[in-house]
């Protein structure tokens, strides 16, 4: 309750007086005081006490939350490279063992025997139930084979992997210097392991173990780990060869862990998965590869998260505790001021039957409340005057609103008017002549087709001098339906002038242009009209056809040379601009 009252007398800005402090929501009143922070005397004093406390406690819960997340920072710029240290030995010790252990097969006389070029039957198999017994006792090994010189399969033990043909002729050819090979087999990625076999005569072929990235991935578990880090192992080519939970095999691997400066050292970053991480690279010297160790941030930082919700528990105690001192101070200064602020406050907003308290006394105070009560007697003579002119005010702004909605229904008109034809309600000349720009700006942007129809009526003024210009306007009327009825909606049919009109058609090739135009000329080649003199009135149309190319006024000029074309030809047909000898068009 205490705090109810609280924000409802800051909310009464010019100080409101009894129902403010217990009538006023909560939410009004913390809108006004973030509204209004230094309307009256109690804002300012609770202001003060408020910001003093809650800038104090911010600084306090600041350097805890600072320190302690240096000390973490300081712990895992410790941990991180010595696990990574550790993980490194242990997987540079496991590949040594095993390629130690490889180069002992690789001198036994049984192997030596069936990698041999003259090798019979009876070899191969000693040599591959040799291998089966070490398989037997190394499960790490998926499968074992021997290679001649050349890259020949001699011998194969193990999981039936089919290798390709380059891969076992890359495998052939073991480099000492790196004995490994990683590659793709079965659709996951193996580790090959290379030792050549010698004979008597020299190299005469190699031996060779497939590992799969299971093994790797046991390695890089450690109990130095938590539950929420990982270790990857990254290719050269940035791509993860293995983890130890949430990543496959073959993934890119795009986290800025760069290992040319400060090799081990910790950073922040967002992980593919854009979860905020603490990570560290070093490289893995042996296979040109590079051991990454990330932990959630959330979860290595955990400790400053919990220091942070104790210290803001504890801020907002003090933050309560301390206002709600300033409150009752503030109150018992200027509850009097605030009751006569209020009374003002709801004068300004035009009540006139505020009741001011009697103080009875000749200070400040009772002046006041003389002087207001004097004022609401002058308000309430005054209230019908002031209800009469609103009344007039009122009907002169709905006549106003009348005549300013009948103006807009003539300008809406006009605007109607101004692009369109009167005779064929099709749209005007320079309707179509912006609409021909805006189309040729999209077809130019989207790489789109645009094409141009001139349609000329024949033998028009004949006709008008025949039967007159009623039956003329009929027929404009009736080919203006016609263009309408027969083009896509996208289309833009205009009366460009006299008996000529322009159909503009966005997305249109040379064929479909055609096609349009034949069906147009068709339409208007079987229609008839008629007026009332004239009955069953027959006419026909000439077409010009071109294709836009970058340039509108070209694309009018051989749709217009087209259009006479067609009337040259003998009338009631389609020419495209393409098809005239002069200058070839884009139609065809």
């Amino acid at each position: 309750m205490v705090w109810v009252e609280t924000y409802t007398m800051l909310a009464k800005g010019d100080g409101e007086t009894g129902a403010a402090f217990e009538g006023a929501s909560g939410r009004g009143a913390l809108r006004a005081l973030f509204e209004r922070p230094f309307a009256n005397l109690p804002t300012k004093i609770i202001t003060a006490i408020f910001a003093t406390t809650l800038f104090t406690s911010i600084a306090v819960a600041y350097i805890a939350t600072q320190s302690t997340e240096s000390f973490l920072r300081g712990k895992i710029d410790e941990r991180f490279p010595v696990v990574l240290d550790r993980t490194a030995e242990r997987v540079d010790a496991w590949y040594a063992q095993r390629e130690l252990d490889l180069v002992t097969f690789a001198r036994s006389g049984i192997i030596v025997d069936g990698a041999s070029a003259i090798a019979d039957a009876h070899t191969a198999t000693e040599a591959g139930k040799y291998l089966e017994y070490v398989g037997d006792g190394f499960p790490q090994y998926r499968a074992l084979f021997i290679l001649s010189a050349s890259g020949d399969m001699r011998v194969w033990v193990g999981s039936e992997t089919p290798l390709p043909r380059e891969l076992l002729e890359r495998l052939a050819q073991v480099d000492p210097a790196d004995p490994s090979v990683l590659a793709r087999a079965g659709g996951e990625p193996v580790q090959f392991l290379s030792t050549p076999i010698e004979g008597a005569g020299g190299l005469i072929g190699s031996l060779h173990a497939m590992i799969g990235v299971e093994s790797i991935r046991a390695l890089l578990a450690s109990d130095d780990l938590d539950e929420t880090a990982r270790v990857i192992l990254v290719s050269p080519e940035r791509t993860v060869v293995t983890a130890t939970r949430d990543l496959e095999s073959g993934l890119a691997y795009a986290a800025p862990i760069e290992l040319e400066s400060n090799p081990g050292e910790v950073r922040d970053y967002l992980d593919a998965e854009s979860v905020h991480v603490v990570g560290a690279a070093r490289e893995l010297g042996r296979f040109g590869w590079t051991l990454v160790l990330e932990d959630s941030y959330d979860a290595a930082f955990a400790p400053v998260v919990s220091l942070q919700r104790r210290v803001i528990g504890i801020n907002i105690g003090i933050v309560l505790a301390f206002g709600t001192v300033a409150f009752f101070i503030a109150r018992s200064i200027a509850r009097p001021i605030c009751a006569l602020s209020d009374g003002a406050r709801r004068i300004a907003n035009g009540e006139t039957d505020v009741e001011f308290p009697e103080t009875g006394g000749r200070d400040e105070i009772g002046v006041l409340s003389r002087v207001f009560s004097e004022m609401v007697e002058k308000l309430n003579h005054n209230r019908e005057e002031l209800e009469r002119k609103q009344a007039e005010v009122e009907h002169a702004n709905l006549e106003l609103v009348e005549a300013n909605e009948e103006l807009k229904r003539g300008n809406e008109v006009l605007e109607q008017l101004s692009f369109t034809d009167g005779l064929t309600r099709l749209h005007n000349h320079r309707y179509f002549q912006d609409r021909l720009r805006v189309e040729a700006r999209r077809a130019d942007r989207n790489d789109e087709p645009l094409a141009l129809l001139l349609l000329d009526i024949d033998d028009f003024k004949a006709l008008n001098d025949r039967y007159g210009h009623a039956a003329g306007d009929a027929v404009l009327q009736g080919v203006g339906g016609l263009l309408n009825q027969g083009v896509r909606d996208s289309d833009l049919p205009a009366r460009y002038g006299g008996e000529e009109f322009a159909i503009l058609t966005p997305n249109t090739n040379a064929a479909g242009a055609l096609a349009l135009a034949e069906k147009l000329r068709a339409a208007i080649a079987d229609g008839r009209f008629e007026t009332d003199e004239v009955k069953d009135l027959s006419i026909t149309a000439s077409i010009g056809v071109a294709i836009y190319a970058a340039d509108t006024r070209q694309l009018f000029n051989e749709a217009d040379r087209a259009l006479y074309g067609a009337k040259a030809e003998g009338k009631d047909c389609v020419v495209c601009a393409g098809d005239l000898e002069e200058e070839p068009g884009d139609c065809a």
